[in-house]
Formats: structure tokens, sequence, C-alpha cells
């Protein structure tokens, strides 16, 4: 998916919104009563040409703060580059965690607002298996995460957001990757 498309969709979606377009508060929002989340996100892994897909639950003690339990699997491509005296191989593959985070917001989750997040967990690897690499391989992954994003509310307790993350993944014994995940989703708060 090209970054530029998935830029000028979330904008279109910000201004096609009234509350958003208006500055004003929706008559759906219940500020304080929305304690619980559940989000969905997907979105390209950039510099690898791989996606991500997220699923989250989340708690908010104060309005403007949330910790979040996410399940996330990453989809890294295996690539072939030629040169003129040989060839490179990146073997791509899966990553799948469980992480906790913790997010922070500038504004109630009533308002359009910026935030900030930071995160950790872990899960296991799967590189790819081809002709190229025949044996299955798993492996322990950690991860350690910090980014940034937008939220906008729609209505009924629904929000959209996009963010972006730089992700560094510890595998196996000796393998560590970066990774540079950028979502956009929805978001239900009850």
């Amino acid at each position: 998916m090209n970054i530029q498309a998935l830029t000028v969709a979330v904008l279109f979606l910000l201004v096609s919104i009234p509350s958003v377009v208006t500055g004003q508060t929706p008559d759906t929002a219940r500020p304080g009563l929305d304690r619980f989340t559940l989000q969905v996100a997907a979105g390209p892994l950039l510099k690898s040409g791989g996606h991500t897909l997220s699923a989250g639950f989340g708690f908010s003690p104060i309005s403007r703060l949330d910790f979040l339990v996410n399940v996330e699997r990453d989809h890294l491509p295996f690539q072939r580059e030629t040169f003129s005296d040989g060839y490179s191989l990146t073997r791509g593959g899966t990553l799948t965690t469980v992480s906790g985070e913790v997010r922070a917001s500038l504004l109630p989750p009533h308002r359009v607002s910026p935030y900030g997040f930071a995160g950790f967990g872990g899960g296991v690897s799967r590189p790819t298996v081809n002709d190229e690499f025949p044996t299955p391989v798993t492996n322990d992954l950690r991860v350690v995460y910090f980014g940034g994003g937008v939220r906008a509310p729609l209505r009924g307790g629904l929000t959209i957001f996009g963010d972006a993350r730089v992700m560094l993944a510890l595998e196996g014994n000796d393998g560590i990757l970066g990774v540079w995940p950028v979502r956009a989703g929805l978001a239900w708060r009850f």
C-alpha cells in the first residue's frame, strides 16, 4: 500500500467528519463513562514492503491515559536483489507478538487529539520457508516500541486513528530487526 494514498485517505476522513471540521464535541460523546476500548488496525511496514495487522483491548483509568494489550502480526516479504556479480536475499517471514502499551493523549476521547505511546512484549517469529531457505524455523521474539498518532471521534464511541512507530525486535539469541509499522484503524470506547 502506498503511504501517500493512505495519508490522503486518512486526511479525507478527518475533513469529512463534521465534528472534526467545526471543532465541536459530538452529541454522542460520553466523557468519563467510556473506560474500555476495542480496536483493530492495519497498514504497511515502511522500508520492507510488508504489512501489519493488529487488534487490542484497553482500559482508561483517566480520560487521557490508556493501558492496552495488543496482538499484532507483521509480515515481512522474501526479497531477492540481483547485482552484476551476485545477489542478496532477505528471508522475510512473520512476527506475531502480544504486547502491553501505555498511550497518553493531549485531549479527552471526545475530541480530536494527538497521542504518544510506548510498549513492549513478546511472541514468535517464523521466517519464510522456500527453495532458498528450506528449513522451517521458529524463534522467540521480544519487542520494544514507541510512536505517535492522531485520533478523531466519529459517534457512538467509535473513533478512527492513525499512527506510526519504531519497533525494535530481538529475534532468538542473535537477531535484531528494526520494523516501521504505519497503521490506520477503528476503535470503539464503551
